[in-house]
C-alpha cells in the first residue's frame, strides 16, 4: 500500500557486521528450537498430531521471518550501530527467545482445538495468562524496531537522508509502533480478562496500517 519502494532508498550498510551476525545467530537458534522441541512420535495417531501441529510451527515461523526481515532492512538501510542501537539489539535478541515458544504454543492451542486435537495438551490452559505475555511480546518487540527507526530518523542529517527516504523511515516507524500499540492494548484488555477479546483484537493491525498509508498518501498529495 505504500505509495514508496525499496529502490527509492539508498541502502548505507556495507558487509554483515558482528552485530548483524550475532541476531541473525539468535534467529537461527530460535527456528531450531522450535523443530527439536518435538520428540520422534510413537505412534501413527501421534505422527499425524504432530503433521497438525506444523500448522502453528508454519504460523511462528512467518512471525519470527517478519521480525528478522525488518532488522534486516533497518541495518541495510542505515548501517547504524552506535551504543544505542546495540542495546536495543540486545533487548531484541532477549525478547525473540522468550517470545518464540509462547508464540508456538498459541500457535498449536489454536489449531489443537480447530483440528480437534486439543485433548493432546495435559492440563488446563491458562488463556488469560497465554495472551498477557504474547501481548508483552508484541509490544515490546515492535516498540523497539519502532525505535530503531526513530534513532535513524532523529539522525536523517548525519546519515543524510533524502526526502523520500525521510518519509520512508518515518512511515515505517508509524507502522511498528502501531504494530506494538495493538500488543499494549492486547495486553490490557487480557488483564483486564477477556482474553478472547484481546486475541481478536490483532485482526485489527492490517485494517488499521491500510488507512494510515491512505491517510499518509493523501498528506503527500497535499
Amino acid at each position: 500500500m505504500s505509495i514508496f519502494k525499496e529502490s527509492d532508498f539508498k541502502w548505507r550498510g556495507g558487509n554483515v557486521s558482528r552485530l548483524e551476525a550475532i541476531v541473525d545467530a539468535v534467529f537461527a537458534i530460535a527456528v531450531t528450537l522450535l523443530i527439536v522441541s518435538r520428540d520422534i512420535p510413537k505412534d501413527f495417531e501421534e505422527f499425524t498430531s504432530v503433521m497438525l501441529s506444523f500448522v502453528g510451527f508454519g504460523i511462528t515461523f512467518s512471525f519470527l521471518f517478519m521480525i528478522w526481515y525488518a532488522h534486516y532492512l533497518f541495518h541495510r538501510r542505515f548501517g547504524l550501530e552506535d551504543y544505542t542501537t546495540i542495546i536495543l539489539n540486545s533487548i531484541l535478541i532477549f525478547f525473540i527467545l522468550f517470545y518464540i515458544y509462547p508464540l508456538k504454543f498459541l500457535s498449536e492451542v489454536l489449531f489443537g482445538m480447530w483440528f480437534g486435537i486439543y485433548d493432546n495438551f495435559i492440563g488446563p490452559i491458562d488463556m488469560q495468562t497465554l495472551m498477557i505475555i504474547y501481548g508483552i511480546g508484541v509490544f515490546v518487540i515492535w516498540l523497539i524496531l519502532g525505535l530503531f527507526y526513530y534513532r535513524a530518523y532523529k539522525h536523517k542529517n548525519v546519515l543524510q537522508l533524502s526526502s523520500i527516504e525521510t518519509k520512508i523511515t518515518f512511515e515505517t516507524m508509524q507502522v511498528y509502533c502501531l504494530i506494538s500499540f495493538f500488543g499494549f492494548i492486547s495486553t490490557i484488555i487480557a488483564i483486564a480478562n477477556y482474553p478472547g477479546l484481546s486475541g481478536w483484537l490483532y485482526c485489527g493491525i492490517g485494517p488499521s496500517i491500510y488507512f494510515l498509508m491512505l491517510y499518509n498518501k493523501s498528506v503527500i498529495r497535499e
